[in-house]
């Protein structure tokens, strides 16, 4: 195997794998792979999104899976590579349902790495490139309405005089993906937000807000920014954005929307939704129900004694800011994550003197290391090197988890040594850091507990020079009228107190019954069994974008990229079973068995 190239090496692989698919000789297809291998599938042939970790795992999903999707046609696409130690190419596919990629990585000639990826259903493509509408007639007739008058009272209808097959709820970035996604497969989708302008969950954010992550990997699927966009939009240029997308993607939306409670009918097969639509009730009636209303639930405020008698401000930081000059103030900001850091900077750019407290250690990596750990695959080079948003995504996804953390422990290591004068100064200004619980870092954090880090983008610098001070390792004991007192009775001046002391992460939405919220189990979380993500190890986030417990009941919430990528996936399961194609989920879990196995 060693003399073989790349590419002969991947196919000679290929060919045995097929052949024994062919044969369904199961035995074989595990002796294919390492004994410590990964198969990660995200719904090309297991209707759900799983990895399977070992040769027995592997041999049963194969023998599950394989005999009723008969994955076929395996095509290397481009040249295979030598990445480190592991030969990695990019490979397509079909089974009876779908048209499909994979992503394969050989050692020595045995597979190390699987990802399989549904990317079409067959006869359900979306209405993309070749397939886009014509837009204008084949031939004029009499009483032919407007584009403007069609849409107006198809938007008009919808959850009016026929109902949506797939209701969103929440109408962020995740939601409006989704959305676009089942737009394009013909899907009737509608979204509902209680906010008068759904991006107003952006703009109500604190003044100086930008996204952290850059426009070359944070953007939406089907319409990326322009190319004079900033690299770090403000959050109110993004909230246009998606005010944007939404009119451009004709996108269906009731503001001013909540929703109030949503039960399954057994019998009708279908959802009752009661909404209170600027201030009227109503119901709707979906297939299907999918939050995409994020991870976080009320305001986490603590109760200190001396609340009630402080005479300053304070807010959380999810409030808006008052009105007037912070110029001269004396603030203290309880928290020392990335909105406590990006607050306490603005406070500090308006005049204030700030006080952060650290009650634990907090990850922090300076923006530059994660520019670069994510420019090879989306970065203007790798763009102008041929490389597309849609390979870097299905590379981006194809490691699986434990893996992925692994590689971020080596990272977070070179960072640590590579940083180690930084980290130095923000020790000596009395800052607590940490690198996570198994040291690796910022992106394994936020995949199991997405709270206690910050990717530097500028007040780090302000701590170590002492223009934000920091107080570490201590809790708030009470207030006064205009101070606050800590637990190591330490006394300090206020003015303002911000709360960054984050929010509830609810198992499950409140408009759901306890039964239900109990049979569906947490969000989020690996299962790492470090802090607030119990085990046992999943290897993918609990119920985001795949089946859950409950029949029709759906979750997604990412980032604006991951939504871009999963939303996808999750798009194609839900127009399956719109055009009722068999989606048998493997693995079936216990409470699971009697909703999701016939789809």
């Amino acid at each position: 195997m060693l003399d073989l190239s790349p590419d002969r090496e991947v196919k000679q692989w290929l060919t045995a794998f097929d052949d024994a698919i062919t044969r369904a000789d199961f035995d074989a297809v595990a002796q294919l792979f390492l004994p410590q291998a990964f198969w990660r599938d995200l719904a090309a042939l297991t209707w759900n999104i799983v990895t399977v970790e070992g040769r027995n795992a592997i041999r049963d999903l194969a023998e599950t899976c394989i005999p009723r999707t008969a994955p076929r046609s395996w095509r290397v696409v481009g040249a295979a590579q030598s990445r480190e130690d592991a030969v990695q190419a990019i490979v397509t596919f079909e089974t009876e349902a779908a048209r499909c990629h994979a992503v394969i990585r050989l050692k020595n000639g045995r597979c190390w790495t699987l990802m399989t990826a549904a990317a079409e259903l067959k006869g359900f493509e979306e209405s993309c490139g070749v397939r886009r509408p014509r837009g204008a007639p084949d031939r004029y007739h009499r009483g032919r309405k407007s584009w403007a008058r069609q849409r107006a009272q198809d938007v008009w209808e919808l959850g009016i005089t026929h109902q949506p097959y797939c209701l969103i709820v929440g109408a962020g970035h995740c939601g409006l993906a989704l959305a676009a996604r089942l737009k394009q497969l013909g899907v009737p989708t509608l979204m509902i937000d209680k906010r008068e302008r759904p991006s107003d969950g952006w703009r109500d954010r604190h003044d100086n807000l930008s996204l952290h992550s850059p426009s070359w990997f944070d953007h939406m699927p089907y319409l990326p920014y322009p190319e004079n966009w900033p690299l770090h939009p403000s959050k109110d240029q993004f909230a246009n954005w998606l005010d944007a997308y939404a009119t451009v993607m004709e996108l269906d939306i009731w503001p001013k929307s909540e929703c109030l409670n949503a039960d399954f009918d057994l019998a009708a097969d279908e959802w009752r939704v009661q909404v209170l639509r600027d201030g009227k009730a109503t119901e709707l009636r979906p297939k299907q129900l999918v939050f995409a209303t994020g991870l976080v639930g009320k305001p986490t405020i603590p109760d200190l004694p001396g609340k009630h008698i402080f005479r300053g401000e304070q807010r959380h930081a999810s409030s808006p800011p008052r009105d007037g000059s912070y110029a001269g103030c004396d603030c203290v900001v309880i928290g020392a994550g990335t909105t406590a850091h990006d607050i306490s900077a603005e406070l500090w750019e308006a005049g204030a003197r700030v006080t952060m407290i650290q009650r634990s250690p907090t990850i922090v990596v300076r923006h530059e290391q994660v520019l670069a750990g994510i420019a090879a695959l989306y970065g203007d080079e790798a763009r102008a090197a041929g490389m597309t948003t849609e390979t870097a995504d299905l590379l981006f996804a194809s490691l699986p988890h434990r893996v992925e953390v692994e590689m971020h422990q080596r990272l977070t290591a070179q960072i640590k040594d590579q940083d180690a004068p930084f980290y130095e100064k923000l020790r000596n200004a009395g800052f607590l850091l940490t690198f996570g619980e198994d040291g690796a870092g910022i992106l394994p954090q936020i995949l199991r507990n997405p709270s206690g880090y910050y990717m530097d983008v500028g007040a780090s610098e302000l701590i170590i020079d002492g223009r934000i001070k920091v107080k570490a390792g201590v809790g708030v004991k009470r207030l006064t009228e205009r101070t606050v007192i800590l637990t190591d009775d330490t006394e300090l001046a206020a003015d303002v107190v911000v709360y960054a002391t984050g929010f509830e992460i609810a198992p499950a939405p409140r408009m759901l019954s306890g039964t239900m919220a109990t049979k569906v189990g947490r969000l989020w979380g690996l299962g790492s069994g470090l802090r607030n993500d119990p085990g046992p190890w999943e290897g993918e986030l609990r119920n985001i974008c795949k089946p859950t417990a409950q029949r029709g009941l759906w979750f997604h919430s990412n980032g604006v990229a991951g939504s871009r990528f999963y939303s996808r996936i999750l798009a194609l399961q839900i127009k399956a079973r719109q055009v009722g194609l068999p989606t048998p989920v493997y693995p079936v879990s216990e409470p699971a068995a009697g909703y999701i196995q016939h789809g």
